[in-house]
């Protein structure tokens, strides 16, 4: 693991070329979201994929105001630090909306965007659309919790959440069919989240992820965007029209509720070996 600069942001740096992979974890998540990706697809014999544990989350954590501004420029000073000008972006859920952030921030320093599950604000449905709603009491919430952290009210110690390996004992258990509910139970709790992130960071999280985002039609990076045929947090339907509006786009949908990772990691791995394939020509003939 590594560190940027003398701040608390860890992140991993896997491979050795000369051009960059940037992935995002989602909300309540770290970057061990990647792991089984890395591991099982070519990604770290052709980039350089640096995996950042997001400010506030993983082994990054901080009890402190965070915003998508923050996490976007952490994300500028990582790429500075490992000497890379530019490079590939993608992320899951909230992963993925910090991902676009970062594009239209600096178009410059995005050869190409990867859009897992994106949380379109329009679009989200049930307790989400309802938060989304509600948005603004998340900023009192969270002042809060950050005051009672500062006066020593808060956990001394987080356990680590391995993703990789729940998500092998989820599908093993959902192919038994003996746990139904291990999905939304695992993935969908926030009880469950809540075990492994700091308050304040989990609220704060939240409520980036349900922040309206800028127009799509502003994003000038190709983009693959990898959407669930299921409709748990938001209609794909919608959703797919909406984001017809980046200037460069290929859409897949993928057989899953909202985990793809978990659900289907093979079809996750085709699609981004494929789609980076098409992006390394296209560089290539350049």
């Amino acid at each position: 693991m590594r560190r940027l600069g003398a701040g608390p942001v860890h992140f991993r740096r896997v491979g050795r070329a000369d051009r960059a992979l940037v992935l995002l974890h989602g909300l309540a998540s770290n970057g061990s979201r990647w792991n089984e990706l890395i591991r099982n697809s070519s990604l770290a014999k052709r980039w350089t994929v640096l995996v950042p544990d997001l400010r506030g989350q993983g082994s990054s954590v901080v009890r402190e105001p965070i915003r998508s501004e923050d996490w976007v420029a952490d994300l500028a000073a990582m790429l500075d630090q490992e000497g890379f000008a530019d490079c590939v972006i993608g992320g899951h859920c909230l992963g993925a909306n910090v991902a676009a952030r970062f594009a239209l921030r600096f178009p410059e320093r995005v050869r190409g965007l990867i859009l897992i599950e994106p949380m379109v604000a329009e679009t989200l449905s049930g307790a989400l659309a309802m938060l989304a709603r509600a948005r603004g009491l998340l900023g009192p919430l969270t002042a809060a919790v950050l005051a009672a952290n500062r006066l020593g009210l808060r956990r001394r110690s987080l356990p680590t959440l391995n993703l990789e390996q729940l998500d092998r004992e989820t599908r093993r258990k959902m192919a038994e069919g003996r746990d139904r509910q291990a999905l939304t139970r695992r993935y969908g709790s926030p009880l469950h989240d809540l075990r492994y992130v700091p308050v304040a960071s989990y609220l704060q999280s939240l409520r980036e992820t349900v922040r309206p985002m800028p127009p799509w039609n502003g994003l000038r990076a190709s983009t693959l965007v990898l959407l669930s045929s299921g409709s748990r947090f938001g209609d794909c339907g919608r959703t797919q029209s909406l984001l017809r509006a980046i200037p460069s786009h290929s859409i897949a949908v993928v057989e899953a509720e909202h985990w793809i990772h978990a659900e289907e990691p093979q079809a996750l791995r085709l699609h981004i070996e494929h789609w980076l394939g098409s992006l390394e020509t296209v560089d290539a003939d350049d």
